[in-house]
């Protein structure tokens, strides 16, 4: 119990990201699903990384450092903390799937994402969330991988380094694994969910947020420029003297990574900011109706009223 405390309180990027994940869910899903894709989550994590660490699938082979992980709950030489993270990175890239696939209701500086279930349930939204959990570890995996020079510890190896940043490309399609699996056993929850709910006549009423339909782009890219913060802090404000080997060939390093991750996220953000703008955003009223029948949600309920 004291190792999962020190997690939550000795790693506040983690506990920050979680508490975030917890609030989008809960607004965006309800509490029920929430709490089942947290454990979901965690569950398919936990199992792609002990079998990693045992037999390199899916991930391929890795090393943690124990040691470093001293304080940390550790379960089965998986960190608790680092299989829980999978479960809000997992579910901020699904989100944000859906921000490309729906249209978008915009009242002023009120943005709401109009996402029916056909869409938040679709092939096209377990395919693109699964791609963007990627992209987050495109930028994630190389800059933790130089985990002893930040706060974050030296918390593992590979010990053969692949060909992205020493990262192997195992690793990317051990993410995507990650990611698809846990969306799809979620977007099944939700479909036996929302049959049970219709028989008994008690959908959940979703909480009202302004701007809502945003939060999961600013999710997504608070988790990006988090860690390029960090790459760009290691490659042009970090002492050099705690490198051993070649500094100046390692300082050239982290910032050609740095560069290389802006050009991977510069593109995916700023179609994002093109969805507010785009002419056609705008949804049918019909698809409204639709979206609130089976996501009620009284503010927006009243104001379609009152609209019509």
């Amino acid at each position: 119990m004291s190792g999962l405390f020190w997690s939550f309180t000795h790693r506040p990027y983690v506990t920050l990201f979680l508490l975030a994940f917890l609030a989008l869910s809960w607004m965006e899903q309800g509490r029920l699903r929430t709490l089942i894709w947290m454990v979901s989550g965690y569950m398919v994590a936990f199992a792609a990384e002990w079998t990693s660490i045992n037999h390199g699938i899916p991930f391929g082979f890795y090393v943690y450092n124990y040691d470093a992980l001293s304080n940390d709950l550790v379960i089965a030489g998986v960190p608790f903390f680092d299989s829980l993270s999978f479960a809000f990175l997992s579910y901020v890239s699904f989100s944000f799937a859906q921000f490309f696939l729906s249209p978008l209701w915009v009242r002023g500086l009120d943005v709401q994402r109009v996402t029916p279930r056909k869409v938040r349930n679709s092939a096209a939204a377990l395919f693109l969330g699964a791609c963007l959990m990627v992209v987050i570890d495109l930028i994630v995996d190389p800059v933790t991988h130089h985990g002893k020079h930040w706060f974050l510890g030296d918390i593992y190896y590979y010990p053969v380094p692949g060909n992205h940043f020493d990262v192997p490309l195992a690793n990317y399609a051990g993410w995507f694994v990650v990611g698809w699996v846990t969306i799809l056993i979620n977007q099944h929850v939700d479909r036996w969910l929302a049959a049970r709910e219709a028989a008994r006549g008690r959908q959940v009423t979703l909480r009202y947020a302004p701007a809502k339909g945003l939060f999961a782009p600013l999710f997504w890219a608070g988790i990006l420029l988090f860690q390029l913060g960090v790459t760009a802090w290691l490659g042009w404000g970090y002492d050099l003297a705690d490198v051993a080997g070649d500094r100046q060939a390692w300082q050239k390093g982290l910032r050609t990574q740095f560069l290389a991750g802006c050009f991977v996220v510069a593109p995916i953000l700023i179609l994002a900011a093109m969805q507010l703008v785009r002419t056609n955003r705008e949804p049918e009223a019909a698809l409204i109706e639709e979206w609130l029948q089976e996501y009620p949600c009284p503010p927006l309920q009243a104001q379609r009223t009152d609209k019509s």
